[in-house]
């Protein structure tokens, strides 16, 4: 009998946390879908205290349930929020920590490509090639193999160059 009370009472004492655990889980994903409509509101009034908010809102989901199916993903959305709020740095961290946190989620090519990209954009064609080269390793199969493969001859290129290319496809583009 003491057995039964005793496993009773540790049942009762674990429900709640569990509970919790589940109602915390949803009270973050309603606070970040609430804060990424504000973010993107119809005044398209977007500032950095409100990238900054959503972009904690994830990192603290993340933080709390990194087994979560959606962390990956929410990763992904900070990683995009910080590229567009010029932060580009703290960018590159978020994409490094998807590629090695979550091997085997479907965003992870993605994620080397975009961390490949934001070096690229930054003008450090020395971190973007080896990024660029790979992700042609690591994903031959990937629908932007292609493009990789563009990006990755114009990686050190000049303004001029890329002009030319993109009047390139361009035309390319054209006689299809």
């Amino acid at each position: 009998m003491k057995r039964v009370l005793l496993i009773l009472f540790a049942a009762t004492l674990l429900f709640p946390a569990c509970c919790d655990t589940s109602s915390r889980r949803d009270n973050l994903l309603k606070e970040i879908k609430k804060a990424e409509q504000e973010l993107i509101a119809k005044d398209f009034n977007v500032t950095m205290e409100k990238s900054q908010r959503l972009m904690d809102l994830y990192l603290t989901f993340v933080e709390a349930f990194p087994q979560d199916s959606l962390a990956p993903e929410l990763l992904f959305c900070c990683a995009a929020v910080a590229t567009a709020s010029q932060q580009e740095k703290f960018a590159i961290t978020l994409y490094q920590r998807i590629y090695d946190e979550y091997p085997d989620h479907a965003v992870r090519p993605i994620a080397l490509l975009e961390h490949a990209l934001a070096y690229d954009n930054m003008g450090d064609a020395e971190r973007a090639k080896p990024l660029y080269e790979q992700f042609l390793v690591m994903f031959p199969d990937h629908p932007y193999t292609e493009d990789v493969e563009h990006l990755l001859e114009m990686v050190d290129k000049s303004a001029e160059d890329w002009e030319l290319f993109m009047q390139l496809l361009e035309n390319q583009v054209e006689l299809e």
